[in-house]
């Protein structure tokens, strides 16, 4: 199952493990939600009471909020082309604070890698690749074989027969289709992390951007979140390649470099904000059945 929505550094491939680590409590917030994997799977696994996913950024709350609370608002069936002005113009609104849901989804969908900085197509194939969008998208038989007919005079003019490739792209927007609403998420929230009423809640995670690693649309204070998870009054659980914390949890996970063009394999933790007995106390006999079969330790 894919959960959340494609982006930078995303916990799809492990959301399952992740949450299955982590206590059931009543109210936990996902703290820093991102590409809302770990919301989307926490409200699924059914090991919460409720769920709130919380992040700084509005445009990607927003975009969450319409796939998974507020549907209706994306046309999931004839996604809208992004030229590279389009994505370049969608940008600068979200930067402005005057942005809508097609904003949202040219910043995540049309950005190489989901990094929401780069267009995701070259130039030199920029044409090409929205063209053939067209072919499936097209509001109309004859708009699609339009689309049809100028795609197979370029393939044939500049001998691209042996270079097209299916568009990958495009499955990423049909799968939001495939998400189902969640009951268990309450809300979602543009908030940061540090501004958050903790004591709402049974329990916290945290995906915040990962030190040495590429930089997201906002600076993050690293020494101000280790004293806040610290001092937080309830269980908190930390996802990180190295913290100086109690590790509950390991996870090996391949990720994309750039366009889908390079795998790297690397090792993903998971931390805690307090000791290794009282993660085993608030497990309980999960922390034979899945831990240790997991050779956690």
């Amino acid at each position: 199952m894919n959960y959340g929505l494609p982006y930078m550094g995303s916990k799809n491939a492990i959301a399952e493990q992740v949450v299955a680590c982590i206590p059931r409590c009543g109210r936990i917030v996902d703290a820093c939600c991102g590409g809302g994997a770990i919301t989307h799977a926490m409200a699924a696994s059914g090991r919460f009471g409720a769920v709130v996913g919380c992040d700084i950024n509005p445009a990607v709350i927003k975009l969450l909020d319409a796939v998974y609370i507020h549907k209706g608002q994306i046309d999931y069936d004839k996604p809208p082309l992004c030229s590279r002005n389009d994505f370049l113009n969608s940008i600068e609104r979200i930067k402005n604070n005057s942005f809508d849901i097609v904003d949202c989804l040219n910043k995540y969908c049309a950005s190489f890698g989901n990094s929401g900085k780069n267009y995701i197509y070259g130039k030199e194939i920029e044409e090409y690749k929205l063209t053939a969008e067209l072919m499936l998208t097209g509001r109309t038989l004859n708009d699609r074989r339009r689309a049809y007919s100028k795609f197979v005079k370029m393939v044939v003019q500049d001998e691209w027969q042996n270079r097209v490739q299916r568009i990958e792209e495009l499955q990423r927007i049909e799968e939001l289709e495939r998400l189902e609403r969640l009951e268990r998420l309450e809300r979602l929230e543009r908030l940061s992390l540090f501004d958050v009423d903790y004591s709402k809640f049974d329990c916290a995670y945290f995906d915040i951007p990962y030190k040495n690693t590429a930089k997201y649309d906002f600076e993050f204070d690293y020494e101000r979140f280790y004293d806040l998870f610290l001092s937080l009054p309830i269980p908190a659980f930390l996802s990180e390649y190295d913290a100086p914390f109690t590790l509950v949890a390991e996870f090996d996970k391949c990720s994309i470099l750039g366009n889908n063009s390079k795998m790297i394999k690397g090792l993903e933790k998971l931390y805690f904000n307090g000791s290794k007995e009282k993660y085993k106390e608030l497990m309980g006999p999960e922390y034979q059945e899945k831990v240790e079969q997991m050779a956690l330790f």
